[in-house]
């Protein structure tokens, strides 16, 4: 939703606050991917074995794959369209624009929050006379 006919402060607006959005996100994944980490080590030191670093391995890869998914300073390559999990930015352009598409609309605060819940369900909004 990176509108070209934004003024510069709208865009700053807009860029300041996915940015403490995906911090918000990023953290989140830091706060749990740092016992999992310690856990999935311990288990494999006591395990022993040639293989004991495997379930620190999942962890790590599935840090990289969170990473990748918050994109957090634009510096990941894109998720395709058709990856299952998406990316945070396509969950925010999509909530960027219902959340605009009912300001037009002049709807209340809780019709706007129905709407985004409903386009986070789905792509394609259940009342046709939504897209009006």
């Amino acid at each position: 939703m990176n509108d070209t006919n934004q003024s510069p402060r709208a865009r700053l607006m807009r860029e300041a606050i996915i940015l403490q959005l995906k911090l918000l996100a990023d953290g989140f994944r830091d706060a749990i991917l740092i016992p999992l980490s310690l856990v999935a080590a311990l288990v494999g030191l006591v395990e022993g074995g040639k293989n004991c670093d495997e379930k620190f391995r999942r962890v790590i890869k599935l840090g990289r794959r969170s990473e990748r998914w918050i994109n957090l300073f634009g510096q990941q390559a894109p998720l395709d369209m058709s990856h299952p999990a998406g990316s945070i930015d396509t969950i925010l352009n999509q909530v960027e624009s219902v959340v605009l598409d009912q300001y037009r609309k002049g709807r209340t605060a809780s019709e706007t929050r129905a709407a985004v819940r409903d386009a986070m369900k789905n792509d394609e909004p259940e009342n046709p006379e939504d897209t009006v």
